[in-house]
């Protein structure tokens, strides 16, 4: 692969970005190679999702499969103790796309700033190995990751998954079903981005915990989508609740993408903000 001095510029940016947020976290992040290696990050895996190490979502053999085979297989580091770990494999066009398949940060680190380093060493090797785009999935009522990934990070929410991975028996899934969010992230596009304008009109709203649909402006250029501030805490002291929340966002995401209008921020209170097609 031909490298342009563009390209050169880009990824040493890329790395050096990368390098600033792991040592703002503490972190050392690098790549997993070793079968005692991936046991740990399975293990991991395991107990971020609250399952039995042997029914961890990547097993050991896999992960070295992976690594093998030249996808990205990662650890963050505090101490020489394995804290969050992140897993990618090529996706066609090969030469150009990343799947970040699964990210976990352990409890007692989460919030600061473990996950973010490891999604930007991930955006630096990416681009090393020539990918410009990475694709991943996450829940959409989860407030604080649909913030991280669209505000944060500047990447796109592309399409509406219902109930993608099926029926989902783990500790922090089991019990609704599995609608994802497929975002994409243009990883030679700045990593930032600024606050939502909230102010347009909802069609969704959080009343008294449980959600409640308005309809849509004939005449509206952009609408507001409103999810939970903590739906994992809502799941916890009312699960009803919590899944009446996963049918009525469907309900209101999934027809607004499906007919084109655009995913274009989210707000720290949990907004979706989206804009009508032209």
């Amino acid at each position: 692969m031909t490298v342009t001095l563009e390209q050169g510029r880009l990824v040493a940016t890329a790395r050096d970005d990368a390098a600033r947020l792991a040592e703002a976290a503490g972190a050392d992040i690098r790549l997993l190679s070793s079968p005692d290696e991936m046991v740990d990050a399975s293990a991991l895996f395991a107990r971020v999702w609250r399952v039995d190490v042997d029914r961890s979502h990547v097993n050991p053999g896999l992960l070295v499969a992976l690594a093998h085979s030249d996808n990205y297989v990662a650890g963050a580091f505090r101490g020489g103790r394995l804290i969050g770990a992140s897993v990618g494999f090529f996706h066609p066009p090969a030469e150009s796309a990343l799947h970040s398949h699964i990210t976990g940060v352990d409890a007692a680190v989460a919030g600061r700033g473990v996950g973010r380093a490891l999604k930007f060493h991930q955006r630096a090797w990416a681009l090393e190995h020539g990918a410009r785009r990475m694709t991943w999935t996450f829940d959409p009522l989860v407030a604080r990751n649909a913030y991280f990934n669209v505000q944060t990070l500047a990447a796109r929410g592309i399409r509406y998954l219902s109930d993608f991975y099926g029926v989902m028996s783990d500790g922090v899934n089991a019990g609704q079903e599995s609608d994802r969010m497929l975002i994409e992230w243009t990883l030679d596009d700045e990593p930032a981005s600024g606050e939502v304008d909230t102010g347009a009109p909802p069609v969704l709203v959080v009343a008294d915990d449980r959600p409640a649909a308005l309809p849509l402006p004939a005449d509206a250029a952009a609408v507001r989508v409103d999810i939970p501030r903590d739906i994992e805490g809502l799941r916890t002291r009312d699960p009803d609740a919590a899944r009446l929340w996963r049918l009525a966002l469907r309900g209101a995401l999934s027809p607004l993408m499906a007919g084109g209008w655009r995913l274009v921020g989210v707000s720290r209170e949990g907004s979706y903000h989206l804009e009508r097609p032209l």
